[in-house]
């Protein structure tokens, strides 16, 4: 009987070993936000990884109360902590590795773009991101100051601010 516990004991030791050193991510299917819970956190400022990469995801934000469509409802981007719509910290002249992950039953494209003169142009664009589907693009940019990115089927609410230094 001893001996089986200490095996029983030994395996449970052994399997949560294996699951601590696993790697974690929290990917956008993960997050539902509800708006009466976290409200748009996009004054917060994020920096992309050690490795470059940028974690860029699809949420649905749905309104707790009441069926009824509200301007809050609707698609945001969210990075790895949940953050939606966050401002990104970049470097120029370095290459960025954007991951975007697609869990809701809507397609979406990732359009950065710069404003010079008074015009908007896109200077990168992520391929179609079908539902379901995830797409992985590299960025890189000389120019220095405020990009901005958006959706281009959802632009109102999923959009934010990349500062280039």
């Amino acid at each position: 009987m001893v001996y089986q516990i200490g095996i029983f004991t030994m395996i449970a030791l052994i399997v949560s070993g294996i699951f601590s050193v696993l790697p974690t991510e929290v990917f956008a299917n993960q997050i539902i936000h509800n708006v009466g819970v976290l409200k748009n956190a996009s004054n917060t400022t994020s920096t992309a990884s050690s490795n470059n990469t940028i974690i860029l995801n699809v949420a649905e934000v749905r309104e707790e109360e009441g069926e009824e469509e509200k301007a809050e409802q609707g698609y945001r981007w969210v990075n790895s902590t949940g953050e939606e719509n966050p401002d990104f910290n970049i470097i120029s002249n370095t290459e960025y590795t954007i991951k975007i992950d697609n869990p809701t039953d809507e397609e979406h494209q990732l359009i950065i773009d710069s404003k010079s003169y008074g015009k908007t142009t896109a200077i990168a664009e992520s391929e179609e991101i079908k539902p379901g589907k995830n797409v992985e693009f590299k960025f890189k940019t000389d120019q220095v100051g405020d990009l901005g990115y958006h959706c281009k089927y959802h632009p109102n609410t999923m959009n934010g601010t990349i500062n280039v230094s």
